[in-house]
C-alpha cells in the first residue's frame, strides 16, 4: 500500500458534528447521509469559506476511542476563524500520522481504503493505532472521482 508517516502539529477545525455508532457498518450508513445532507444544505460551501490553514481540503474527522462513549464525526476545515452555531470548533492534537493517498467514487473508494488500512497494513506495518481522531481529506470536489487521504494516528510498535 502506498503511505507516507508525518508528524503534524495540533491545528484546529470548525464544522458540523453528529454522534457516531460503535458499531463500524452502521457508520457507513451514517456517515454518506452525513455528507449528502451538507452538500444539499450549502454547508460545505460555508465551510470552504472559513478554511484559512492546514490542512487544505474539506475534512471529515471521526473522534473518539474504545474507552469512550462519545464517538463524533465532523465535515469541517482546518480554520482560524471563530465558529458559531450551527458549527462547532475541535482542536486535533499533534500526532505521528501514516497517511494513505487515494482516490475514486465515494464514499465506496474511501471506506474501502479504510478497511485495508485496518485489515492488511495495520497488522504488519510496525506500527500500532494510537489514541486520536482519523481523518480524510477530501482533495478534490466531485464525489464521483474524488482525490483524498485517510490520515491514522499510529506510533511505532515496541
Amino acid at each position: 500500500m502506498n503511505y507516507r508517516i508525518e508528524k503534524k502539529e495540533a491545528f484546529r477545525i470548525v464544522g458540523v458534528a453528529e454522534p457516531l455508532e460503535k458499531d463500524m457498518e452502521k457508520n457507513f450508513e451514517i456517515v454518506p447521509k452525513m455528507w449528502e445532507k451538507a452538500a444539499m444544505n450549502g454547508t460545505v460551501q460555508e465551510l470552504l469559506a472559513m478554511m484559512d490553514s492546514q490542512p487544505m481540503g474539506v475534512l471529515g474527522v471521526c473522534i473518539g476511542n474504545d474507552q469512550a462513549d462519545d464517538w463524533r464525526y465532523f465535515i469541517a476545515v482546518a480554520g482560524t476563524q471563530e465558529a458559531s452555531a450551527p458549527y462547532e470548533e475541535y482542536t486535533v492534537p499533534a500526532f505521528t500520522w501514516a497517511i494513505f493517498p487515494g482516490e475514486g467514487q465515494c464514499p465506496g473508494a474511501i471506506q474501502e481504503l479504510e478497511k485495508q488500512i485496518i485489515t492488511d497494513w495495520l497488522p504488519t506495518s510496525g506500527y500500532e493505532y494510537d489514541n486520536g481522531p482519523d481523518i480524510e481529506v477530501y482533495l478534490t470536489p466531485d464525489p464521483m472521482n474524488a482525490k483524498f487521504e485517510v490520515w491514522i494516528p499510529v506510533t511505532k510498535k515496541v
